[in-house]
């Protein structure tokens, strides 16, 4: 079984964002950090990081495992229990998940409350510091 917490962050003021993802199998832990080259709200975050760890499950040829991730986002949520989403940039978002969401045969997207989910935070907040490296380099 794989344990997954994934979050997004967002800096208006700085015009950054960036992901957090942390995977828990077998006692290891895989904590991955990214920068977003352009910002992003933080809904658009959430999204994101659900598609990077869609993408790396399936690049490491994880799709056929038991997988719980957890996501302090009610929005991303219910965007995938319903598969729409009113907006226009997270239409286009989800129509990058639900295919990679179809690679898997046993997926389960549960939401926590931010405080469960510190490990993901600490991520995304790491991340959107490095973005604002990249961005006053730039």
């Amino acid at each position: 079984m794989y344990r997954i917490f994934i979050d997004g962050a967002a800096n208006p003021t700085q015009k950054t964002s960036g992901v957090g993802i942390l995977i828990v199998h077998q006692g290891e832990q895989i904590q991955i950090s990214t920068p977003l080259e352009k910002y992003y709200d933080n809904h658009e975050t959430e999204m994101i990081a659900f598609i990077e760890v869609l993408q790396y499950l399936v690049d490491q040829k994880i799709t056929d495992e038991l997988i719980l991730c957890h996501t302090d986002s009610k929005m991303l949520l219910t965007a995938i229990e319903k598969r729409y989403s009113k907006k226009e940039n997270h239409r286009i978002l989800l129509k990058e998940i639900l295919p990679l969401l179809n690679e898997f045969s046993n997926f389960h997207l549960k939401w926590i409350p931010e405080k469960e989910n510190k490990g993901a935070d600490h991520l995304a907040k790491a991340a959107l510091i490095k973005a604002k490296k990249y961005v006053e380099s730039n």
